[in-house]
């Protein structure tokens, strides 16, 4: 190929790959300004080693990932009102996500609830999240008649925690859980319901607990 050619090649293609770079810096998901990886997730990254080998059991379909910040999403109320994970940073946090119209949700309430009052404290907390954008009087609901009222009520009707983990591949419906470190960051997730007070769960969350 002669050498003019060539150049001529090698400067379409550096376009090309500037042009590349362009449309995947702009069309980005939320979620890349969302979720960031990185070295301040050193905490949820020892907890995550810490957890791996209690996926087992009851608590089999729980996996490890590489943690990432979380702490500009938000979890409860809009608008002005809105408060984002980072009010949970400084205790192992179980973040429920969960809505009124999700079978398996009912079913793993109550004992979320019992983990709750069996393990929260000064450094591990349970976190139940209702993503329902209608009917604003049946979430609240929800919590007493599952036997659930132990749990705080939560909601965020936006989706955008939802679409934004689901965007990162870390749920596909409901329910969700995702365990949080003490310094924002997400170190494991469990797709379904789970029992939540069990032997299997309250090892997972003891070993998380004694990672920090």
């Amino acid at each position: 190929m002669p050498r003019h050619w060539l150049t001529y090649a090698m400067a379409a293609l550096g376009a090309l790959v500037i042009f590349v770079a362009t449309v995947v810096f702009t069309a980005r998901p939320t979620l890349f300004s969302d979720l960031v990886r990185g070295p301040q997730c050193q905490a949820s990254t020892a907890i995550a080693e810490a957890v791996a080998p209690f996926a087992k059991g009851q608590m089999a379909a729980f996996r490890t990932v590489t943690p990432a910040n979380a702490e500009t999403l938000p979890f409860d109320g809009t608008g002005d009102d809105v408060t984002t994970l980072a009010a949970l940073k400084g205790k192992v946090t179980l973040l429920n996500l969960w809505a009124t119209w999700c079978a398996p949700c009912r079913a793993e309430m109550p004992s979320l609830a019992a983990l709750h009052e069996a393990k929260s404290g000064p450094d591990f907390a349970v976190v139940a999240t209702s993503i329902d954008d209608k009917d604003r009087g049946r979430p609240e609901d929800f919590l007493a008649e599952t036997g659930a009222t132990a749990l705080a009520y939560h909601r965020e009707p936006t989706l955008t925690l939802f679409n934004s983990l689901r965007q990162a591949g870390l749920t596909e419906g409901m329910p969700t859980t995702l365990l949080l470190g003490p310094d924002g960051c997400i170190a494991g997730v469990l797709a379904g319901a789970a029992a939540w007070d069990g032997p299997d769960a309250k090892a997972l969350v003891d070993a998380a607990r004694g990672a920090i």
